[in-house]
């Protein structure tokens, strides 16, 4: 318990000096300053894959719940965050073709705290059919989803396994084989795994780190015509990580820093 406790610690101020160094300008220095001094994200059962494979990968566009509408008035309670480790995909089961996605997604907000009791709408983050990526859960700075920290906020889309996830529903019905999300939306999502993964170290090829809600929890989600093309979803994440920095060597004087630093905050 002491050990685990310990570990926490460290991850947490390394993520907190991880920040601080971006903060300062040590994304110019190159994709191997970045790698020396990214925090190590809590396995939680995921497998980190390839240390080498990480970089800046900037956020797709993000639609905020202010421009989709979301009501501030029905959400409660105070985010939770949590270091990110994985990225869970869901579909919504709603109609595939929507006219009005925006609309879709505040009545999904809407059913989450008054028909669940939810605090918020469960997903981080929410896909249309067109490749549109929209805010989710609230908390943190902007759409990001994330606290000063890097820290993800905590929602409501797989029971036992929010903590550390980041939560991706497309909104659709994929539960036939033939019918699957539109290739835009497959590449929303994948941009979504390069940001939030790539920039943590984490492979989106490695057991356990893009996966579908079905593969942590009893469940159809997010129907078979999705979960068959997730393979292709953590190609297009990987590759997108691979050309945003490549590996190389460097970097080892400034891990040595952080390490440095670290012990002397305690």
């Amino acid at each position: 318990m002491a050990q685990d406790q310990d570990l926490q610690r460290r991850l947490l101020r390394r993520q907190l000096l991880w920040q601080g160094l971006v903060g300062a300008g040590a994304l110019a220095a190159g994709p191997a300053v970045l790698r020396s001094v990214a925090p190590p994200a809590p396995r939680g059962g995921v497998d980190l894959g390839d240390p080498r494979l990480i970089a800046a990968v900037p956020p797709p566009p993000i639609v905020s719940r202010a421009q989709w509408g979301a009501n501030e008035g029905l959400r409660r309670g105070r985010p939770d965050f949590a270091p990110i480790n994985r990225v869970i995909v869901h579909h919504t089961v709603t109609a595939v073709d929507e006219p009005d996605p925006a609309a879709r997604v505040r009545a999904i907000y809407a059913f989450h705290v008054r028909g669940n009791g939810w605090d918020d709408i469960g997903y981080n983050f929410v896909v249309d059919q067109a490749g549109r990526v929209y805010e989710g859960r609230a908390g943190g700075s902007g759409p990001t989803g994330e606290d000063a920290a890097g820290r993800g906020v905590v929602g409501a889309h797989a029971g036992g396994h929010n903590t550390g996830s980041v939560g991706v529903a497309i909104l659709g019905t994929f539960s036939d084989d033939r019918t699957t999300p539109s290739d835009a939306a497959l590449e929303a999502v994948a941009a979504v795994g390069a940001w939030k993964l790539g920039t943590r170290g984490i492979d989106p090829l490695a057991p356990g780190a893009l996966i579908g809600h079905r593969d942590v929890v009893a469940t159809g989600c997010p129907g078979n015509g999705c979960q068959r093309r997730l393979a292709e979803v953590r190609e297009r994440s990987r590759g997108r990580i691979a050309a945003a920095g490549s590996p190389d060597d460097g970097g080892g004087l400034v891990e040595e820093l952080l390490e440095t630093v670290g012990d002397l905050l305690g």
